[in-house]
């Protein structure tokens, strides 16, 4: 096992679904825990459940929607002045809008959450994981990017042709894989791992954060009877964290091994282009 003792993690989205279920494994490990959290209503549960775990537990709640890129960046300010390194960094925050939604910036609201979160995010607090010792970047993307050929470049937004909003989710979690490609490449010299992986269909509460009433009957009704457990999605998010496997980066796990992702997903060119529009859309340029 990789020793998680006393390091720092970061892990998005988990007071619900497999975030939450990987967040109870990890928080076995005893490492100091950072929790974005959108829904006050439940920290007050999962702190209760983590005391029960590990009642040493050196736990921070951030608030973070990652709608709204002011609140990403208060988000990783916050967690910034109070570390002086992360240590761990799990993007698992997402969302599945089936009526399209745009946010304050004019963005689709999938692909800003799912994408422009994750690369936002990530960006803002590597700084923090640049260290002579490994640190890792683990991001929950999903099977459903084979479900696209490539990038609607002519309509990111899908504006007209959203349908019931499986184009738009496609599109996001095909854009964490690219993600994931290219940054493993411009931070590897760093002893950076960043991998992505696939949890499987999970009932989750993905579709709680669906502004529509339809949204979360239909995450009821379709989703949960072919589903995994929470804790056997969060399998892999896990094993990523807590494995003292050698040096492995810029791979898709399914069931924690290494699988194959859609060959358009490893097209680096493609991946650059859209690390240029990412930049655009969130008004910051990075470099390593």
């Amino acid at each position: 096992m990789w020793n998680l003792k006393n390091k720092v993690v970061v892990i998005t989205g988990a007071t619900n679904g497999i975030g939450k279920a990987a967040l109870f494994e990890i928080a076995k490990h005893g490492p100091r825990l950072f929790i974005t959290y959108r829904n006050k209503r439940r920290t007050k549960d999962l702190l209760f459940k983590l005391r029960k775990i590990n009642s040493n537990l050196k736990i921070e709640l951030v608030y973070c929607d990652f709608s709204y890129q002011s609140s990403i960046r208060e988000c990783a300010k916050e967690i910034s002045l109070k570390t002086k390194e992360v240590d761990v960094l799990i993007n698992n925050a997402g969302v599945f809008n089936i009526k399209y939604y745009e946010t304050l910036e004019g963005i689709e609201n999938t692909f800003a959450v799912n994408h422009l979160g994750y690369f936002l995010f990530t960006n803002l607090l590597l700084n923090k994981m640049t260290a002579y010792k490994e640190t890792r970047i683990i991001n929950v993307a999903s099977e459903a990017h084979n479900s696209l050929a490539k990038l609607n470049w002519k309509d990111m937004n899908f504006c007209k042709n959203y349908g019931k909003g499986i184009n738009a989710y496609a599109q996001s979690k095909l854009s964490n894989l690219m993600f994931t490609r290219l940054l493993s490449l411009k931070v590897a010299r760093n002893n950076i791992s960043v991998n992505a992986l696939d949890p499987g269909v999970i009932s989750t509460g993905i579709g709680d954060q669906s502004r529509s009433f339809l949204g979360k009957i239909a995450n009821l009704l379709l989703v949960t009877p072919f589903s995994k457990s929470s804790k056997d999605g969060a399998a892999s998010i896990i094993y990523l964290s807590t494995e003292d496997y050698a040096f492995v980066t810029g791979e898709y796990f399914i069931d924690c091994k290494r699988a194959e992702a859609s060959s358009y997903s490893h097209d680096l060119s493609e991946a650059k282009k859209l690390w240029d529009l990412s930049e655009k859309l969130v008004g910051e340029k990075f470099s390593f």
